[in-house]
């Protein structure tokens, strides 16, 4: 601009006006807002590792809407598998998080990182290889590649998990409680993975911030996680019965934004739990039966020793016949009569985070099961 001229801005049907003045001869520029959020947006580029998955795919298509460049991480490019993700306006590169050669390659150019690429299953013949060493070396892969590409800020996905599942009679589970009681493969991954993800982003001094999300529900998934796959079978009618189980959910969307939320705020720091409705497994079914009532709740309630005799079944199933365990002594102290209730005050009151209404979130998952897994 000229010495001694004016910038006048004028906000008019959606664009900007700007006016700068030098004598007698005024140029008008007009530029469109949404020109203007794109640019700045895409100022970051950020990479989601684990894109595939029910909130991967979520917080990419967030990340896109928000004007972010997005390099979305895959192990199988397979198209069948990853048609949704094609239909994005995302890099897709294949990468593995068990493979370090592959994410320094993927970090190139890159300055956020949300690392949620994790296995999420509650059984599997070998434990250690199958889900803990993908949590826990998967993720230090991610860290320490990071740390070599001097990422600028690191969001890490953790869990409720790594928080606790049995909460005091006088108080939810908060960000400063740890899970020292792990029984299950999965649990003792997402924390012991946190911990040591907390170790080394210290000692490398990097900027990291954990979300941990309770059970996640929510549209946009197209393989069952455990937390969606019970409400496909009471859709069906296909449970036998309730066990004594209790889960603190939130939406797949309302994560993606506590993430995004998270990355943005320069002042975000430390752990930010992402759960929002406490329930027990019957309470959520009479939910869903209140949404849809074409469901039968099972009559049936199944106690801890209940379980435990019918455990000692499916164990005798996967011997004698290779069949997947549905039900393990470790899933059942894991989780039956424990108070899985946490509080997301910290992620309300730090950085605005707003969870959607829970009945909604519910309709419109009943919704995507019937459309993906149903009525297909």
């Amino acid at each position: 601009m000229p010495e001694g001229g004016t910038v006048s801005f004028a906000l008019h049907a959606g664009r900007f006006m700007t006016r700068s003045g030098e004598a007698n001869r005024p140029t008008i520029f007009w530029i469109d807002t949404t020109c203007i959020r794109n640019i700045v947006g895409s100022m970051k580029k950020v990479i989601v590792t684990g894109a595939n998955g029910h909130l991967g795919y979520t917080l990419t298509k967030l990340l896109l809407e928000k004007g972010y460049k997005v390099r979305a991480t895959v192990r199988n490019t397979d198209p069948e598998r990853i048609g949704h993700l094609l239909e994005l306006d995302a890099e897709i590169v294949q990468a593995d998080i068990m493979k370090p050669e592959t994410l320094k390659q993927a970090m190139k150019g890159i300055d956020g990182v949300f690392q949620v690429a994790a296995v999420y299953k509650l059984w599997a013949k070998d434990p250690e290889k199958e889900i803990i060493d993908p949590c826990v070396k998967g993720g230090l892969n991610v860290l320490e590649a990071a740390s070599h590409a001097k990422i600028k800020k690191i969001i890490f996905t953790s869990s409720t998990a790594a928080v606790g599942n049995h909460a005091p009679a006088d108080r939810a589970l908060n960000e400063e409680d740890w899970n020292t009681d792990a029984r299950l493969a999965y649990v003792k991954a997402k924390t012991i993975a946190e911990r040591k993800a907390w170790e080394f982003s210290k000692k490398n001094d990097l900027n990291m911030v954990a979300v941990n999300p309770g059970a996640i529900i929510g549209p946009g998934f197209f393989r069952h996680t455990p937390s969606t796959e019970v409400l496909e079978l009471a859709l069906r009618n296909k449970l036998p019965g309730i066990p004594p189980y209790s889960f603190t959910y939130v939406d797949v969307r309302d994560v993606a934004r506590l993430h995004l939320a998270a990355y943005e705020a320069k002042n975000a720091e430390g752990r930010y739990i992402a759960a929002d409705k406490y329930l027990t497994l019957s309470e959520l079914l009479e939910e869903v039966k209140r949404i849809d009532d074409s469901i039968k709740i099972p009559k049936m309630k199944l106690s801890a020793p209940t379980l435990r005799f019918f455990s000692a079944f499916d164990w005798l199933g996967n011997k004698l016949f290779g069949n997947d365990r549905q039900m393990t002594l470790e899933s059942v102290s894991e989780f039956a009569n424990r108070r899985s209730y946490l509080t997301a005050d910290k992620a309300k009151k730090e950085l605005g985070w707003k969870p959607m209404d829970f009945t909604k979130s519910l309709r419109d998952t009943l919704d995507w099961i019937k459309k993906i897994f149903i009525d297909k």
